[in-house]
């Protein structure tokens, strides 16, 4: 497996026009810290965009083998579209003989969200 190759699909997947699916073999499994395991992609890109609208992912580093891999990642955008956001993280995944994902695990801190919620104080009343 050519781990340098798959994060640089990884990448055009992840950006604004990419096709996250893409990166998927049939009846994968997602999962993050937000999410239990589920098959539906198209639910978690619908809820991420929803929550994220410029979500943008910098893949700091990522190592693997035929079977697996993981990578280190910043995410930023704004909660919302109001609120500026950073996450460090890391994704866990399984990959078939294509190097197709058959099962996604991010893990990040949602106190890190948190944190950077509360450091920009109450919101002002409309």
């Amino acid at each position: 497996m050519d781990w340098s190759s798959w994060a640089e699909h990884l990448a055009i997947a992840l950006s604004p026009d990419g096709e996250f699916a893409s990166l998927f073999a049939p009846d994968a499994l997602f999962s993050d810290p937000v999410n239990p395991p589920t098959t539906d992609l198209a639910a978690i890109e619908e809820m991420t965009n929803a929550s994220f609208p410029d979500w943008r992912q910098e893949i700091v580093t990522i190592h693997g083998d035929e079977t697996a891999g993981a990578f280190e990642w910043i995410g930023s955008g704004t909660l919302g579209g109001t609120v500026p956001i950073v996450i460090h993280g890391c994704t866990v995944v399984d990959v078939d003989g294509d190097g197709l994902v058959t099962r996604w695990r991010d893990y990040f801190d949602l106190k890190e969200i948190e944190s950077q919620i509360e450091a920009r104080g109450p919101a002002a009343p409309e």
